[in-house]
């Protein structure tokens, strides 16, 4: 990051001492093409910013933006995978114009590039040409998947627009179909697989496995979309059913591409802590592309808003994100038995448990590396989460609570440490573990003190898509070799292959791409996010104290509102601003 900043002060200084004298040269408040691409620093500042409008989906993409500070409402609170805490608390059922993502001004910058580099390209290398057009056509692919994601065909535009030299009527572009946007996304990654070297030429930037990955994820959206989906609009939504095999095949190829380049990451004797670690770990063989951060330069706040609230930094943050008991229970346990926790014995009265871990007995390692349940442990610490005491337990009687977590019966905390009561602490009973960094001291636990990177693409992702692809494809036997390769990694019961369905499939992407912002995409491009999140409250597990009896039980109870997905959220509504301007756009049903 240093580096790049002092590209970009370089080519400021440049810009700064160039003579005006020369009444025939151009204003220096105007900076040139040569003055930009005649210099490797001036190539490398505009790549630069090319890949800071990159629109990654991570710690700070929320409905308002890419990099907005806050937390709501997220991805994974419309899906069940986690709610907020009570302070952050709402349940507003995601709209049309959430997340939203036009990208044409960043479209017309690399489309800038592009056409503009070819005319100083003599001056350099054929090595440097080919690493530098490569990224632009991967950085342009990038853009276009993120729109065609949401709104399904858009505008194709390769060419700079420029006014007044082209009139308005001719600036307006209509929609292609998205078929055709997703060929032509298809297109640009084989052009920077074939430009692009194999190894990245500096952390952060991308080479041609990076491409073969983001092209085996894009494919499996459309393969999903043709099977799944309906042709609308002549064609601007929707793909053709017949269509699914060919862009299922692609992803497939795609993804085999990267066997031998990148492995899961399989550093640590236990499970558990391996999986949390390899989210913070920068030299991982498991990562393939990522949006690094450093302290000072660039950071983030994931860490302060995160933490559990008896570990809480001194501004008082704390337990953002509280996974829901739905998605605990989607875990299968390390025999491969329903995740089903059990409160009760078959009489129906609750089971008492000495510890409230006692619950999770030989739960799936991935899940303790993905969620803090309640009194496992974090830096050192059990995380105490209670949500109240029964000083003598009876169904007839309300137990003690309080919003206080030091409030105390008989010398025993009412509540626990870090929850549930409180407003700063969890919602639902269990906190997030992935991606918070245990080894950062309390002092540092601040908002924008963060560094941690985000894993845009793994290759985790990669052995799922290829599951996937392969499945739909009628290879089973390669499905279930990439899958149990994932699941061996997670230390969950290998799959046979009457066990592997689309189901399963679906299901696995759900548990290990938990909180990674995938969740919804997948829902919508299966077409069962409407049937899946429909009138839906998310259940809490509560564990309760019984003081005389020296045991914990649990309750299983809703807490906020109810989310529901509407069918016509499938595409996202193009921006109202937009339509106004280009009378040539057509709306998506339902806006």
């Amino acid at each position: 990051m240093k580096k790049i900043k002092q590209i970009i002060l370089s080519l400021s200084a440049l810009f700064t001492v160039m003579s005006c004298n020369d009444l025939n040269q151009p204003p220096i408040n105007i900076i040139q093409d040569r003055d930009v691409f005649s210099t490797e620093s001036g190539i490398l500042a505009f790549i630069v910013r090319l890949y800071e409008e990159l629109p990654i989906e991570g710690f700070q993409f929320n409905k308002d933006g890419f990099r907005e500070f806050g937390n709501y409402p997220t991805l994974g609170n419309v899906t069940g995978e986690y709610l907020l805490c009570m302070t952050d608390m709402l349940w507003d059922s995601p709209q049309g114009d959430w997340w939203k993502a036009w990208r044409y001004g960043p479209v017309r910058n690399v489309n800038y590039f592009i056409s503009t580099f070819p005319e100083y390209a003599n001056e350099y290398t054929e090595a440097q040409q080919n690493l530098w057009l490569g990224e632009a056509h991967f950085i342009r692919a990038y853009y276009y998947f993120s729109m065609v994601k949401r709104y399904g065909g858009i505008p194709i535009i390769t060419e700079v627009q420029n006014f007044p030299e082209q009139s308005i009527e001719e600036l307006k572009v209509p929609r292609n179909t998205e078929k055709e946007v997703y060929d032509f996304i298809a297109q640009e990654l084989d052009e920077a697989i074939r430009l692009l070297p194999g190894e990245s030429p500096q952390k952060g930037r991308v080479n041609k496995y990076v491409a073969y990955a983001l092209k085996s994820r894009v494919m499996l959206y459309a393969g999903s979309i043709a099977q799944y989906g309906s042709v609308q609009l002549n064609g601007i939504l929707g793909i053709p059913q017949a269509e699914a095999k060919t862009y299922y095949q692609s992803s497939y190829d795609a993804a085999s591409a990267l066997e031998g380049h990148y492995s899961l990451y399989r550093k640590y004797e236990d499970k558990a802590e391996n999986y949390w670690r390899l989210f913070l770990d920068d030299e991982s063989p498991e990562t393939i592309f990522c949006e690094y951060y450093s302290y000072p330069e660039k950071n983030h706040s994931f860490d302060a808003l995160h933490i559990p609230y008896q570990l809480r930094g001194s501004q008082g943050y704390s337990s953002r994100f509280c996974p829901t008991l739905e998605l605990v229970e989607m875990y299968d346990d390390i025999n491969g038995n329903p995740g089903t926790v059990k409160i009760t014995d078959d009489s129906g009265n609750p089971i008492r448990y000495t510890q409230t871990m006692d619950i999770f007995e030989n739960v799936e390692p991935r899940l303790r590396g993905s969620v803090i349940l309640p009194g496992d442990l974090f830096k050192g610490e059990s995380i105490e989460i209670q949500k109240g005491l029964y000083p003598t337990y009876s169904e007839a009687t309300d137990p003690l609570i309080s919003t206080n977590a030091n409030d105390l019966y008989e010398g025993h905390r009412i509540i626990g440490r870090s929850g549930m009561g409180h407003q700063e602490m969890t919602s639902t009973g269990f906190l997030l573990r992935k991606y918070q960094n245990p080894d950062i001291t309390t002092a540092d636990v601040l908002i924008w003190r963060s560094n941690q990177s985000w894993i845009d693409i793994r290759y985790a992702e990669i052995l799922l898509n290829k599951a996937e692809a392969a499945f739909q494809l009628g290879m089973i036997d390669e499905a279930l070799t990439a899958i149990n390769d994932v699941r061996d990694r997670a230390g969950a019961k290998l799959y046979t292959k009457d066990q592997l369905t689309i189901r399963a499939i679906q299901k696995e992407r759900r548990m290990e791409l938990a909180f990674e912002n995938h969740t919804y995409w997948d829902l919508r491009r299966w077409r069962i996010a409407d049937s899946e999140v429909n009138n839906t409250q998310f259940t809490a597990l509560s564990p309760y104290y019984i003081f005389d009896e020296n045991k914990f039980i649990f309750k299983k109870e809703k807490v906020g509102g109810r989310y529901t997905i509407d069918v016509k959220l499938n595409y996202a509504m193009i921006p109202t601003d937009e339509i106004s301007k280009n009378d040539k756009l057509i709306q998506n049903p339902g806006y």
